[in-house]
């Protein structure tokens, strides 16, 4: 009685990841030794990368190994799923993800949000709307003193919302990135996780950027402000489109170079 043959693909060898290896180490090398380390370096750099690609491009290299009797394993139970189109191949989580610009426009408007609440305290508890724009600016003003921050000065107001601006938009892309992989409630742990966590870097090192001004935020109301922040940029995120990750697709497709078939 003849026994089925049993096979499974797996990568080729190949040693052209550790020729590129060796050219990075050279390359670096040839910071502390000789130019001419250097350039060799960069020249096996070069070609490991090369033959590396040419392993995967265009099409992966692979061979077909026999799967011995012994080494064919039991039925077992898991509580992990696979892809619908894939069911050989484990998912790696998450599946779907939200774009770039999602995560952006969701930073803008938690950034107006918690705007709209820094100008509120700050009526409440100094007298003057500027207060926040101030504190902001004087980060990189060394000019303003608390003395003046309850002033308006419409270059400390630029600077304020350049900054917000850009700082909003980045956080925001870490919340399009974070939120899917948050399995349960993700606007609520995104909300509370991520404004306390920039809270506390904030509040460790302004000490350093403005030792002067340490002592004028009321941390409170600023947690208070980055949970609002939290909210309604988790809210806007999550509300846009996913797109699905490309775990499943051929290099060629992942490189951008070949589309697949939708």
């Amino acid at each position: 009685m003849t026994s089925t043959k049993i096979t499974v693909a797996v990568p080729a060898p190949t040693a052209w990841p550790l020729v590129a290896a060796l050219g990075v180490t050279l390359a670096f090398a040839g910071f502390l030794t000789t130019l001419l380390v250097g350039i060799s370096g960069g020249i096996l750099c070069i070609i490991g990368f090369v033959g590396w690609f040419k392993d995967r491009f265009p099409q992966d290299i692979e061979l077909e190994v026999e799967v011995l009797p012994h080494h064919i394993p039991s039925e077992v139970i898991t509580t992990k799923s696979t892809h619908d189109e894939h069911p050989h191949h484990r998912a790696m989580l998450p599946l779907n993800v939200h774009r770039a610009q999602a995560g952006i426009i969701g930073g803008i408007a938690g950034g107006i949000a918690m705007l709209i609440v820094a100008v509120i305290g700050s009526v409440y508890m100094h007298g003057s709307p500027w207060y926040p724009f101030n504190v902001m600016s004087a980060s990189v003003m060394p000019s303003i003193t608390v003395d003046g921050l309850q002033n308006f000065s419409l270059f400390a107001l630029i600077v304020a919302l350049g900054i917000h601006a850009t700082l909003s938009a980045c956080i925001g892309l870490v919340y399009g990135v974070v939120l899917p992989l948050l399995p349960k409630h993700p606007i609520v742990l995104g909300a509370l996780i991520i404004p306390f966590i920039w809270s506390f870097l904030l509040y460790t090192g302004m000490s350093t950027l403005n030792p002067v001004l340490d002592e004028t935020v009321n941390w409170w109301w600023f947690i208070f402000a980055q949970v609002v922040f939290g909210f309604v940029a988790g809210i806007v995120v999550a509300k846009t489109e996913r797109i699905s990750t490309l775990q499943f697709k051929a290099f060629a497709e992942r490189a951008g170079i070949e589309k697949g078939n939708e």
